[in-house]
């Protein structure tokens, strides 16, 4: 996917007035309603499409990010479509109730503290660290753009500036 579609893309999603972060649990969620009465919705219920994130969301949900003590400013997030190419055991383990070590890692593996936005990576080819401390390269000096080895086919800007990149494949450990 080229990076102008990319950020077009995202440019448009921007779009669409009232809408607001709120925290509730560690799962993102959305007031959807700038009137009185607010209404939540997860984010992954209200940015859906070819890159789903349903099944990442139901991971958040269950906890892993906050022993980092970071704000995760930049997520990396595998489409539902890349969730079902991993080993059914692998899914049942970060999908299971609990304390995970393996959920923790594979959370913080995705996520940076910095807040990177397509264009700030436009043409270029940048290392960063995420929440594990271990260093991730993205590159948008091509065609595509690659977060590690994974392609990145839809880039989400949520309207408190975070920015979601999801991955057609989830990233190597």
């Amino acid at each position: 996917m080229r990076i102008s579609t990319l950020i077009v893309a995202t440019s448009l999603l921007i779009v669409g007035a009232g809408v607001v972060i709120e925290g509730h649990s560690q799962a993102m969620t959305m007031n959807t309603n700038a009137g009185a009465q607010p209404e939540v919705a997860r984010v992954a219920d209200v940015m859906t499409g070819a890159g789903g994130i349903q099944t990442w969301t139901r991971i958040m949900e269950l906890g892993g990010l906050e022993k980092y003590g970071k704000v995760p400013q930049t997520l990396f997030v595998p489409s539902d479509a890349a969730f079902e190419t991993l080993p059914k055991s692998e899914l049942k383990e970060l999908l299971s109730p609990g304390i995970s070590e393996h959920r923790r890692a594979f959370l913080a593996r995705g996520a940076t503290d910095l807040r990177l936005a397509p264009e700030d990576v436009a043409g270029k080819r940048i290392s960063v660290i995420t929440l594990d401390g271990r260093p991730l390269t993205i590159d948008a000096t091509g065609e595509e753009l690659l977060v590690g080895d994974a392609e990145a086919v839809e880039v989400r800007r949520l309207p408190d500036g975070k920015v979601i990149y999801v991955l057609d494949h989830a990233l190597a450990r």
